[in-house]
């Protein structure tokens, strides 16, 4: 009783708010401001570009675009929280609006089409560089304003020639909206996988497809229109007009994009397949230096590489980034190679004469290199984010461990927080699954006897580890996510550690195979001292 007491108690006391976190809520508070401000700025920008010119229109219209506004902010926070969470990505997703509403107005001063409007263009990056829900419900928006703004508006007749003076419906370029918003919703759908540079255009050009036949189809349903009419060589000539403007348009944005991938994708910080597969071409120069320096870690990346894509194309998430990904956690071992197991030679005891808090630090200085070394290649953000997150902020078991023991029971003795790793943990799925993969290939290494059954529980009892440590806490992975991971470790380790037979030696004997342990003292049987070597037999 008394303890169940003393937990209320605990309960009941007032909670301690440590200064760090009252400066995180507060530029948090800050930053939601600084955006709904933008916002409500960006709105009355553009209800002031309405045709015709009409002040009493054009506030309407802002207060109008100010609830769309807000409504489309709540719905973004929904679908994903921290999408503009971080200044620098609000900064770009309105820098990238105004771009398309600077391109939109600069057509109609030059007197061209709307049908231009690189609102393709303007989906691609966005569906990109933020996600494709993110994309839809912008263009869709986007789209429709537009049509509010259209220069085409002022061609309109005269409201009061109309008795139930609908405004909202007459100010409203229709076509224009239904065009433009179709092709943007059709680039969406088709920068899903970008793996050739080229995609983009091919992609534009479906835009311009979509956005020509219904164009065409707008002509059709027009009340003026007659089939006779088209054999007039001027009247079939405004006939193709629009439809040809669409189809210019989306091509022209899909053209666009394809020139321009590479500084788009540094400038709004995403990574496409594209350049993941040119990234894991294992000629690229830092992983070069791997291979050179790091032989073992090399090797050991290429199987947690195997773990780790088999997982997340099990679970159907990015198999190339988590792949890619793997090719370059380990990079910060390049400074001290000969300081980790698997690069070093015959004699290992290097660290026996080190301290174990200094073997800590050398170990856990392999994040900050990679870190480095990844920052001076520019990698994307996301393959650098992975660096630190593989370890999150786990312990350095094999030193803590050593620590303790030399110690004893002194009350000094280390904490395991002393050798964590700084973290974060990791964020995303991918991520997660490389934390997993690291952990279990390095241990399966240590199987004395492979098979599934052993593999089962030493992947179980480490996956359930790191979910008790809270490792997996911000990685978006689900329970049923790490079974369907751990059946999926388990069969690629089986088959990447799989028992071999013993290949026949000379007359007979079995050779020894790599599971056998060390040679014995002397020469090998069947091999007297002289005697000359005969050719084995055919397997």
């Amino acid at each position: 009783m008394p303890r169940r007491k003393r937990r209320i108690d605990q309960y009941l006391q007032p909670r301690r708010v440590s200064p760090e976190s009252v400066l995180a809520e507060r530029a948090q508070l800050a930053n939601r401001i600084f955006r709904f401000s933008v916002g409500a700025v960006l709105t009355f920008f553009l209800a002031l570009l309405a045709q015709p010119p009409d002040l009493q229109h054009s506030l309407g219209l802002a207060l109008f675009l100010l609830t769309l506004t807000v409504l489309g902010g709540l719905c973004l926070h929904r679908l994903h929280p921290g999408v503009f969470e971080q200044p620098a990505s609000f900064n770009k997703f309105v820098f990238l609006i105004l771009l398309v509403i600077g391109v939109y107005r600069l057509l109609g001063l030059m007197g061209w089409s709307p049908l231009l409007v690189p609102l393709p263009m303007f989906a691609m990056i966005c569906a990109l560089a933020y996600a494709q829900d993110t994309a839809l419900l912008s263009v869709l928006a986007l789209g429709f304003i537009l049509g509010l703004t259209s220069s085409r508006l002022g061609a309109l007749p005269d409201l009061d020639a109309f008795p139930d003076r609908l405004p909202l419906l007459l100010r409203l370029d229709l076509p224009l909206s239904l065009v433009v918003t179709a092709g943007a919703v059709t680039a969406v759908l088709g920068v899903r996988s970008v793996r050739k540079q080229s995609k983009p255009v091919l992609v534009g050009f479906y835009c311009g497809l979509v956005q020509a036949v219904l164009a065409v189809a707008i002509q059709l349903m027009s009340p003026g229109f007659y089939f006779d009419g088209l054999r007039d060589a001027q009247k079939l000539q405004d006939f193709l007009r629009d439809p040809g403007w669409a189809f210019a348009g989306g091509l022209i944005s899909g053209a666009v994009v394809t020139c321009l991938l590479p500084p788009i994708e540094r400038f709004f910080d995403f990574v496409t397949d594209r350049r993941l597969l040119e990234l894991a071409d294992p000629s690229n120069e830092l992983l070069r230096h791997l291979r050179e320096k790091a032989p073992g870690t090399y090797q050991h990346t290429l199987n947690v590489a195997q773990l780790a894509g088999n997982a997340a194309e099990a679970i159907g998430v990015d198999r190339l980034l988590a792949e890619v990904g793997t090719f370059y956690h380990d990079v910060g071992k390049i400074a001290k190679p000969e300081y980790f197991v698997e690069n070093m030679g015959e004699d290992r005891s290097i660290h026996d004469r080190l301290r174990p808090s200094m073997s800590k630090m050398i170990i856990i200085g392999h994040v900050k290199e990679g870190i480095a070394f990844a920052k001076d290649e520019r990698l994307p953000q996301k393959l650098i984010d992975m660096i630190p997150m593989h370890h999150g902020t786990t312990v350095v078991e094999y030193f803590y461990q050593k620590a303790r023991r030399a110690m004893g029971d002194e009350e000094d003795s280390p904490s395991d927080t002393d050798f964590r790793y700084p973290g974060p943990k990791p964020r995303f799925k991918e991520a997660g699954i490389l934390m997993l993969a690291d952990m279990v290939e390095a241990i399966a290494k240590t199987e004395t006897e492979p098979n599934p059954s052993r593999f089962r529980a030493m992947v179980h009892d480490q996956i359930l580890k790191r979910l008790l440590d809270g490792q997996l806490d911000e990685s978006d992975l689900t329970l049923n996510d790490l079974r369907v991971i751990e059946d999926s470790f388990v069969r690629t380790l089986a088959t990447m550690y799989h028992a071999r037979i013993k290949y026949p030696g000379p007359e007979g004997t079995p050779r020894r195979g790599p599971q056998d342990g060390p040679p014995q003292e002397g020469p090998p049987q069947g091999l007297q001292a002289g005697a000359r070597l005969r050719r084995p037999a055919a397997l």
